[in-house]
């Protein structure tokens, strides 16, 4: 209890405590205390509430000192991990997002969450969001705590439908519903498109659930769940195909205005009335409220489908707590510690709530503060909703290749091309092979 009250009073006190935070994490460690080096993804608000939560534990005993570092966002931090790791130079424990699974599997440099739980259960397997069990589950074990997961939702201005006549509780749930939803929601003055009906980005996560959400593998050998994957699948499946062609159409239809990759872009255009729908993390939710400040109602909907019918598949994202292997039992003891404290149902529903990620910890939404906050945050519910509904399978187990984030870029890349009518969709997917199967290839000789 000594701990809970400690985090969620730092929370509360958030803002305010915010330069005693930065100052604590530069400060020596107190005496009589064993340090745990923490590297972390986040700056700005959220890295506050990470900071939160290391403080909340500082806070609630006095044997371990927790030193958070920030290490750039996701991509720098693997950058960082691949390079420390294997020189023995690396943190005690450290946030990674998704993408860097497999390598980290592969490595063999980290102990695998489910031998550190086994030893010491603080909390049931199957209290954990089965779609996060499958998706971190390598070799029949999960290989890591999720601290931050999120998935991918739709937001739309509620107030927009009810002024068109729409039903703004009946969002679209495909891309052909949101096609027909054109002369409703576009907005034409002087020849001049002021409104669009939806925004989008090119952003990677996004083609790998509408992948998903068609029961369609990224990569061979099941997604590589059952054996080492040697090439990508959604060029030969079709998926591909169709995903892009769809996108690239309702792009030169009119209704979606592409933001290239410029996430910021689509998202300040839909907070400005400027777009009714766009697509965004989870995660987006608080900062898109703020950001609208109550111009009009937001609300949240499932990721809409690429198939003729809405299908539930998609993809999870966020990041992971994992602890290095080392001879020191008592660093690892000590990581351990900080871990359970983090994931725990209190500490996971406060930074939820501070955040806007979801809960890994299903305990978390059978706490008062957390079902207190649903219920005066329905849009939250969204995202709980959608993942509960999520098949479980290969294609939304996600693929298992140890290049993800270099393949992501790889389709991001081709994919501007298509929509600025500089390749063809055929092209595209040609270059997309070519490409992503030399980079896994590449990759596999390198592992043993």
């Amino acid at each position: 209890m000594k701990r809970i009250l400690a985090l969620l009073l730092t929370l509360a006190l958030l803002t305010a405590a915010l330069p005693a935070a930065l100052a604590e994490t530069q400060a020596a460690v107190p005496d009589g205390r064993r340090e745990v080096v923490f590297w972390h993804c986040f700056g700005g608000t959220i890295g506050e509430a990470v900071q939160a939560v290391v403080d909340g534990y500082n806070a609630s005993q006095s044997e371990v000192w927790v030193t958070a570092i920030y290490q750039g966002a996701y991509d720098d931090c693997l950058t960082k991990i691949k390079a420390a790791l294997p020189a023995g130079t690396g943190p005690d424990i450290f946030q990674m997002f998704e993408l860097g699974t497999t390598w980290l599997v592969g490595s063999g440099l980290c102990t695998p969450f489910q031998e550190l739980l086994d030893a010491d259960p603080y909390v049931d397997l199957d209290d954990i969001e089965p779609a996060l069990r499958n998706y971190y589950t390598y070799d029949g074990k999960m290989q890591c705590m999720p601290f931050n997961p999120s998935t991918p939702i739709m937001y739309y201005n509620k107030t927009a439908f009810a002024e068109a006549g729409l039903d703004p509780e009946n969002p679209p749930r495909t891309f052909d519903e949101i096609a027909a939803l054109k002369d409703k929601l576009t907005v034409v003055e002087n020849g001049r498109t002021t409104r669009y009906t939806m925004g989008l980005y090119i952003y990677g996560w996004f083609f790998e659930s509408f992948l998903a959400g068609l029961n369609a593998n990224y990569v061979n050998n099941d997604n590589g769940r059952t054996g080492v994957a040697t090439a990508i699948e959604y060029d030969q499946s079709g998926a591909g195909a169709q995903i892009i062609t769809k996108w690239k159409q309702l792009v030169d239809d009119g209704v979606i205005y592409d933001y290239g990759t410029n996430g910021t872009d689509s998202q300040t255009a839909f907070c400005a009335g400027q777009t009714c729908m766009t697509l965004a993390s989870t995660a987006s939710l608080t900062s898109i409220l703020k950001a609208v400040d109550g111009k009009f109602e937001v609300g949240t909907a499932y990721l809409p489908s690429m198939a003729d019918e809405p299908t539930g598949g998609v993809l999870i994202g966020g990041a992971n707590l994992w602890i290095p292997k080392t001879e020191d039992a008592r660093k690892q003891a000590d990581a351990w510690d900080f871990l359970k404290y983090a994931t725990s149902a209190e500490v996971s529903a406060a930074f939820s709530q501070a955040t806007g990620y979801f809960c890994a910890n299903t305990n978390a939404y059978r706490t008062e503060s957390m079902q207190a906050y649903l219920d005066a945050n329905p849009n939250f519910r969204t995202a709980i909703n959608q993942l509960h509904d999520c098949p479980i399978n290969y294609a939304t187990q996600g693929a298992s290749v140890g290049v993800m984030a270099e393949l992501r870029q790889i389709f991001q890349s081709w994919m501007e091309l298509v929509l600025q009518d500089a390749i063809s969709v055929e092209e595209a997917l040609e270059e997309m092979a070519n490409e992503s199967n030399a980079a896994i290839a590449n990759y596999n000789s390198t592992v043993k």
